[in-house]
């Protein structure tokens, strides 16, 4: 199962939205509208795809929604008081208040070199919020 989370979280990073089928943990995604350079009508193919085969059983299946951006700010907040350094930490709460604070937040991580850190952070709250909604621990 934690191969699956993983994939899930994965997905839901890439702003899928994901479909687990509660008994073979098997699951379906499709993209959010608008993301992942999809036009409409291929939006509309892969999600009607998805939806035929829920729509046919939908008790059976958890719907696992990508996050929206308020809570990819508040992981990008809290990974931000993990950090040690406190002026890379100022750095940091500064690109959080600038203008563009996803972008600026991504470049301030990757110019200190702590983007790894980052992504294993982000990796971790993705993979805990996947639990919770499939209601595992």
């Amino acid at each position: 199962m934690e191969e699956i989370i993983k994939e899930i979280a994965e997905l839901i990073d890439c702003n899928d939205v994901v479909y687990l089928h509660k008994e073979t943990h098997e699951f379906l995604s499709y993209p959010v509208p608008g993301e992942g350079g999809y036009g409409s009508d291929e939006f509309d193919y892969l999600m009607q795809e998805v939806m035929d085969v829920v729509d046919f059983a939908p008790d059976m299946y958890i719907r696992i929604d990508p996050l929206d951006s308020h809570a990819s700010y508040q992981i990008m907040e809290a990974f931000v008081e993990t950090v040690k350094d406190e002026r890379l930490q100022g750095r940091l709460h500064g690109a959080l208040t600038s203008r563009k604070p996803f972008r600026q937040f991504r470049d301030a991580v990757e110019t200190a070199g702590v983007e790894e850190a980052w992504y294993a952070y982000r990796d971790a709250y993705l993979q805990m919020y996947v639990r919770d909604r499939i209601g595992e621990e």
